[in-house]
Parts: structure tokens; C-alpha cells; sequence
């Protein structure tokens, strides 16, 4: 009797390993193809700090709108096309030097959309579709981020990946970082990035296009979403 209770509790003890190694190496798996980088979890939610310039020396006018956006994944759905879906809404508060953020009431919502693939995150903005991620992600890896749009292909690359970033006082043990566009010459500077955290999604993004036509006046924008908070 004794013996055959001894083999019950191998097969018990050898169902459990197995069992712990399969999570194991499901969760690797998950790190490994970087999935995490573009969290899907309903109610989840970024706040950014927001600072757009648009500049023209030759007229002498710089107009700056500084707001924060809040991004809430807030529902998925199904698309036409069967595909998980995630309704992402965007809600704002727009700088009064008169009143602090935390006694405005947040406006909105705008709403976006994502999906999340094995193989890519793609992000509907303002109704254009980007192929912002294409996983595995690894270093120098490229793809064409208009791929689902009109707008002419653009090479997206992976410049750094799994490095450790400060943004706003909050640190983040891996960041990627996605260059979406770069040129730059003495009449043009145009760049465009996005850096994304795991287990919380995009932390930073910047959009600069300026030009100075050969002379010193300066004319193009300048645009930088820094996250400040995250939570759910």
C-alpha cells in the first residue's frame, strides 16, 4: 500500500512540473515576442503631458498648446472583420494658468482603436490606420508603418530595445524605442519616435518638422507627449 502511494505522488509531483513548466515557458514565450509592450488590459490608462509649438520666426509668432491626454482602453469588440478589437478613449485638459489640472474635469472622449496580433499592434488614429509594433520585436528590425494606409510607406525602425529609461521621475526597467522618421540636413529637421514601456504601452512620443529654407527664421512645429501616471 505504501508503495502505491509512493507512485501517486511521483505522478502528482511529475503533473505539477509539468504543468509549472509549461506556464514557465508560456511566460517567456509572452517576454520573448515582446507582446507586452502594448498591454491590452481593459481599464488600464496612460496620462501624458502634452506640449505642441508651432513656430514661425519670420512672422515672429510662436504659439504653444500644452494640455494632458488621458488614454483609457476602455471596451473590445469584435471588427468586421472578426478581429479583437480595443476602443481606446481619449479624454483632455487644456492648460489655463489660472486653474490647476486637478480642479478641471476631463474632456472628451475622442476615440481611437487598436489591434493586437501574433505578429503586430496597430493603432487607428483619427481614423488612419498605423502599424506601430511588428513583433518579435529585436534591434534594427524595419517594417513599413503606412502599410495600412494612403499615406506612402514610411520605415519604421527599432533603434534601442529592452533599455532602462526616466521619463517625468518614473522609471521604467525596458523601453523600446520606434524611429518613425529622420531627416536631417541644414535646411530640414524632421523626426518622429515613439518609446514604449512594458506592461504599460507608449510613454513617450515626439513629432518635429522644421525649416529654415537656407535663412535663420525658423517655421514647422514641435510636438512631445511625455506620460507623467499609468494605472487601471
Amino acid at each position: 500500500m505504501k508503495q502505491l502511494v509512493n507512485i501517486c505522488m511521483l505522478f502528482i509531483l511529475a503533473g505539477v512540473t509539468l504543468l509549472a513548466c509549461k506556464k514557465d515557458n508560456s511566460v517567456s514565450s509572452a517576454v520573448n515576442f515582446t507582446y507586452n509592450y502594448f498591454p491590452d488590459e481593459i481599464g488600464s490608462y496612460v496620462i501624458y503631458e502634452v506640449d505642441s509649438i508651432a513656430q514661425d520666426d519670420k512672422s515672429n509668432k510662436r504659439d504653444t498648446t500644452r494640455y494632458l491626454l488621458k488614454e483609457l482602453i476602455a471596451s473590445d469588440f469584435l471588427d468586421n472583420s472578426g478581429r479583437p478589437t480595443l476602443r481606446i478613449e481619449r479624454y483632455y485638459k487644456f492648460y489655463n494658468k489660472n486653474i490647476p489640472y486637478d480642479s478641471m474635469n476631463w474632456i472628451g472622449p475622442r476615440v481611437w482603436f487598436a489591434n493586437k496580433t501574433a505578429y503586430s499592434a496597430e493603432k487607428v488614429e483619427e481614423n488612419v490606420r498605423y502599424l506601430k509594433l511588428s513583433f518579435p520585436l529585436s534591434k534594427g528590425e524595419k517594417w513599413n508603418g503606412n502599410v495600412y494606409n494612403t499615406f506612402g510607406e514610411k520605415e519604421y525602425e527599432v533603434k534601442s530595445l529592452d533599455v532602462p529609461e526616466i521619463i517625468n521621475n518614473v522609471h521604467f526597467d525596458s523601453v523600446v524605442t520606434v524611429r518613425q522618421l529622420e531627416k536631417i540636413d541644414f535646411i530640414e529637421y524632421i523626426y518622429e519616435a515613439e518609446k514604449y514601456a512594458r506592461n504599460v504601452g507608449l510613454i513617450y512620443k515626439v513629432r518635429d518638422s522644421l525649416y529654415d529654407g537656407g535663412t535663420p527664421d525658423t517655421i514647422g512645429f514641435r510636438y512631445k507627449q511625455k506620460i507623467i501616471s499609468y494605472g487601471k
